[in-house]
Parts: structure tokens; sequence; C-alpha cells
């Protein structure tokens, strides 16, 4: 993994409408999303429905695609969880309790960026797009 490049974050924040997210309007880069092996070490990956809208609460979900679609990875037992093979472009909802931040950490641990808990007026907190390749940890609690 010390291939990873650095690259600036992105942060959406996308309204829970009549319970599904709103379709965020964003296209890949150049060169694509590279996430295809990606996993997150003790976490099963399972097919994402691509509206963000499978994330349950109290989760953290990581999706390997930008606007939330590709596989999806629900973190919810509180703790650091390593990933692997992230080296491009997915996406992230913190469907989590209020004032439940969660974090992006680089190889060192130390935080890279973050994403709010849910905020009481039932807003969701994510990336619609997220460069992934310098997060090596990703803490949800």
């Amino acid at each position: 993994m010390g291939f990873r490049k650095s690259a600036a974050l992105v942060m959406a924040s996308l309204a829970l409408a009549t319970g599904a997210l709103a379709e965020p309007s964003w296209s890949a880069p150049a060169g694509g999303s590279d996430n295809a092996q990606a996993t997150v070490e003790g976490v099963d990956g399972v097919p994402a429905r691509g509206d963000g809208g499978d994330c349950a609460y109290g989760r953290l979900c990581l999706y390997t695609q930008p606007n939330f679609k590709g596989t999806r990875f629900d973190l919810y037992v509180c703790g650091d969880y390593r990933l692997a093979q992230w080296n491009g472009y997915g996406s992230a909802w913190n469907n989590q309790t209020v004032g439940t931040a969660a974090a992006f950490k680089n190889s060192t641990f130390t935080v890279i960026g973050t994403i709010p808990g849910r905020e009481v007026n039932g807003t969701i907190h994510g990336y619609s797009n997220y460069n992934f390749s310098p997060v090596w940890y990703a803490y949800n609690c």
C-alpha cells in the first residue's frame, strides 16, 4: 500500500428524501476508480443498491464506487477497520447517531478526513465521491 497517493477530499451532505437519498450528480475522474479488489478487514461486502438508501441506521457504509454503487461495507462495531486495495474513488455515508463522527486515517493513524454523524433534522452526512487512495483505516465511533 506504499504506492498510495494524496488527494483532495470532496464533501457532500445530502438529505434523506422520502426514505431514499438524493442522487448526487458527479462523474468519475479521468482514470476512473480502481477499487475492484477493495476489502475491509473483518467485514463482508454486499452489492450496493446504488442510491445510498441501503445504509442502515447506526452504520458507517463504505462503497467501492462513487455515487454509492459497487460493493457496500457496513461498519457498526466500534473500532478502526483496516482497508485494503482501496486505490481510487468510492463513496461513504455516516448514518450513525447524532454526534457520532466517523474518521478516515492514513498509515500512521493520523486523521485525514471526517464525516459528522446524523443531524437532528434527519440529514445523513457523507461523500458521494471520495478518493480512498490515502486511507488505510476507517474509524466509525
